[in-house]
This record gives structure tokens, sequence and C-alpha cells, in this order.
């Protein structure tokens, strides 16, 4: 499910406007397509990189949907105002040429500006700077002035939003939820549901090795949180594809929690046969909001992968699972 190509869409003409009494001005940049359109929002930080989000306006006043990516640093759209542009956010662009929805993504600090073919591997291929700045704080901190900012727009319900956590996104997900009242539906798609660390002992007990064999995967995976928690703030030191720092920031996060902390409604999709996430976290995090009387909702698909796919189906299949997310958040 990497790089969607926007093949079915007109060639886009841009447009910028700009905060003329700023000196460091907001900046927005407009892609119009054949019926829709993207904008991309630049907001200055003193001090701190800028944020950007993009954001397809819907047709009248309507709820949100905030689209949060997984791991790595490739960018949600590349090549906009090209005519060799794509997205990496499989659902962002069927949804936003509805025109139901104003539908929205972020930009990673210092992501990677082009198209990555590729399978990403983690965070190996990012820049330096990338992973200087990156941790799950600075980028929580990035998804909520991006998301207060597009609240506030005249053709945005703030009291309607969904955000969808894909993967790694799954756990700012639930991050923000706690962060953001406003912040009313929550859909995590192949989401760590206890903690990442749990993710990894778990896959390690559904293995096919022996008792021995796993024991001492565990014990190699002990051994490695020991190193990055000496070093909690390293980021030239790499384990699992990222940085000591990215790890320990993220390590200490329970998405399970995080939502009972928060107000949302709750979506959880997994796939049955998941090889990066087991399900078992899932079904973790479902029992522990089920059981504190929350409105969750368990979807599991079988045979599915860590991106919902199965051998049978598809994209068109995949897609079928997003569009049940939106008519759950739309049933009330």
């Amino acid at each position: 499910m990497s790089s969607i190509f926007l093949g079915l869409l007109l060639a886009a003409s841009v447009s910028v406007a700009s905060n003329a009494h700023a000196a460091e001005a907001e900046r927005r940049e407009t892609f119009d397509f054949k019926t829709w359109s993207i904008q991309r929002i630049t907001l200055p930080q003193a001090g701190q990189p800028a944020v950007s989000y993009y954001l397809s306006p819907p047709k009248t006043k309507a709820p949100l949907v905030l689209f949060v990516q997984g791991s790595g640093c490739i960018a949600p759209f590349s090549g906009l105002g090209t005519d060799n542009r794509s997205a990496s956010i499989f659902p962002y662009v069927g949804l936003a040429m509805g025109g139901r929805f104003a539908v929205m993504a972020v930009d990673k600090p210092y992501q990677t500006a082009g198209r990555q073919d590729g399978e990403p591997n983690g965070a190996l291929e990012c820049s330096a700077e990338f992973n200087k700045h990156y941790s799950y704080d600075t980028w929580l901190a990035t998804l909520r002035t991006a998301l207060q900012h597009a609240l506030a727009r005249p053709d945005v319900d703030p009291s309607r939003v969904l955000v969808v956590g894909m993967s790694e996104g799954g756990v700012l997900a639930a991050g923000l939820a706690r962060a953001m009242p406003q912040v009313s539906a929550v859909a995590l798609v192949g989401s760590s549901g206890t903690t990442q660390l749990y993710d990894m002992i778990a896959s390690t007990y559904q293995g096919s090795g022996s008792d021995a064999d796993k024991l001492k995967e565990l014990q190699l995976i002990e051994a490695t949180v020991k190193q990055i928690m000496a070093e909690p703030d390293s980021v030239s030191k790499f384990a699992w594809g990222h940085t000591y720092r990215r790890w320990s920031s993220f390590l200490a996060q329970s998405p399970a929690d995080n939502l009972l902390q928060s107000k949302a409604r709750v979506y959880i999709a997994s796939g049955m046969q998941d090889k990066s996430v087991p399900i078992l976290s899932s079904e973790a995090m479902y029992a522990q909001l089920r059981m504190r009387g929350r409105d969750v909702t368990m979807v599991r698909v079988p045979g599915g992968s860590h991106d919902l796919l199965t051998e049978a189906g598809g994209r068109e299949q995949v897609q079928q699972e997003y569009d049940a997310i939106v008519r759950w958040f739309e049933g009330r």
C-alpha cells in the first residue's frame, strides 16, 4: 500500500497566498483539480520548524477527518503542482474527492520531500535533521498546532472531528484524543494498543520457534530496551530502525491509557495476520476500554495484514474497510 498515483486527476493549477503583515508569513498554496482541491498551509514557528498541513475543503461546512501516517519520513503528498504527483496515505484522495468532509494530513518536520517507490525502512533512510528532531512529543506538538489551526476554519465543524491513525499513527491519534477534547472520534488501524514493547513481546510468543529460541529473543529485546533507556536522548544510535530518542518517547506511551483519559469514541481495525503489530495488542486495548464502559468498536479482518490487505482482496477491499470507518463516524 505504498504511493498511490493521482492519475485520475487533471493537471493542477497552483495559487499562493500569504499574510503580508507578518515578517514570517503564513503561507497558503491551493492545488486545483477537476472537481476538488488541496490546500497546503504552512505556519511559521519561532525557533522551531514550520508546521505544514494539507486540507481538502468540503463543499459546505463539514466535519473534519485527520489522517495520521505511520512511521518513517515519507511525505503525505509529493509532486503537487507537477505531473508526477502521488499520495502515500491510501484513503485520503477518495474521501476528499467526495467533498463531504474537510480531509486533513500533516507533514512531519524534515520529512523526505520526494516520492519514495520502495518499501519504507523505518528512519534509517531519513535525514539527520529528521532523526534529530523526531520523537513522540515533537510529532504530537506538530499535530496539535496543525489541528488547532484547521479547527478555526469557517468550513470546518469543530464539534465533529475524527482522527484516523495508521500503524504508528494510531499512537498519536490516541495521544491527540487525550490532549484535545475537540477530538470526538478515533480510529486506529493496525495500531499498537498497549505499548510498543508489549507488541514486540507478543510477536515473539506468536513466533514458530522453540521456547528456548523465544526466551533468547525476549532477552535480546530486554537488553536492547536497557540500552535505549540508558541513553534515551541519543539520535546517533539506532535500534529496530529508529533512534534511541524515538524509541524512548514512544515506548512510554500506551494508546489504551491515553484513550481512557479522553472522551472520544473508538474504532479499532486490525488484521488477524498482522506481522508488524500483533492483533493481541489491539484486543488488549479493546478489552480494557470495553470493560471501562467506553464506546468502542473492534473490527477483526480475517487473513488481514498490517494494512488490512488479504490475499483474496486488494485495494478495493482495503478501501471498504476505510469506508466502514467513515460510516461509523457518520452514524452519530
